[in-house]
């Protein structure tokens, strides 16, 4: 049996209240494991983690859309190259290091 991705979606208030919840997490449903991650409080949600069991994961928001939530699953599965759109909404310096803080954290 293939493995499927680990992916996290976070499941705080703000996060859930967000346009397209539903949505991708539906889409990331179909393809991978997903992980439900206490609020990163990193809020420009939905927040998507890849990788999210590995030091290297991306943290990703504002995905709101299925296409977006598509495009990550074709990553995650098949190593398909990022956008540009989805490249713009990748976290990096202090939200990345606080949201693979509040990760880590996590049972």
């Amino acid at each position: 049996m293939v493995k499927r991705p680990d992916v996290g979606l976070c499941a705080g208030k703000d996060c859930r209240r967000s346009d397209g919840f539903r949505t991708v997490e539906r889409e990331l449903r179909r393809a991978c494991e997903v992980s439900e991650l206490s609020c990163l409080d990193v809020c420009d949600g939905p927040v998507v983690v890849l990788d999210v069991r590995s030091d290297d994961a991306v943290v990703i928001e504002r995905v709101r859309t299925r296409a977006l939530a598509l495009e990550l699953v074709a990553h995650a599965t098949d190593g398909a190259e990022l956008s540009g759109r989805v490249r713009k909404r990748v976290l990096s310096g202090p939200k990345r290091a606080k949201a693979r803080r509040r990760i880590a954290r996590a049972p």
